[in-house]
């Protein structure tokens, strides 16, 4: 395996304002630690400055809107429950868990 593809749907909301949204992807070990590419690589969530994995700029139009994101395995992974976390605006819209098997 060389990459994650993750692909998720951020559904209809006609009530949420419309314009560019920043999405940004947190992938975790099985251990808790973030998949992360640079230090640098922060967002502010919940009062603290938290590092993320992949960051995407979206224009968002109150549609429903496939999102799909790559993030390049440039190291060994070992076997374990990961997970992406992912977040918008300020909050965390939505989390999948995966398993890597020997």
């Amino acid at each position: 395996m060389e990459l994650f593809e993750i692909t998720f749907t951020i559904m209809k909301n006609i009530t949420a304002p419309t314009g560019e949204k920043t999405i940004y992807i947190r992938l975790m070990r099985p251990n808790d630690d973030a998949l992360i590419k640079s230090r640098i690589n922060v967002f502010p969530f919940e009062g603290k400055d938290i590092s993320y994995s992949m960051k995407r700029i979206i224009e968002y139009d109150g549609e429903e809107t496939q999102i799909t994101m790559y993030w390049d395995i440039e190291e060994y992974l070992y076997s374990g429950t990961y997970r992406a976390d992912i977040f918008a605006d300020g909050n965390h819209i939505g989390r999948k868990a995966f398993t890597l098997n020997d």
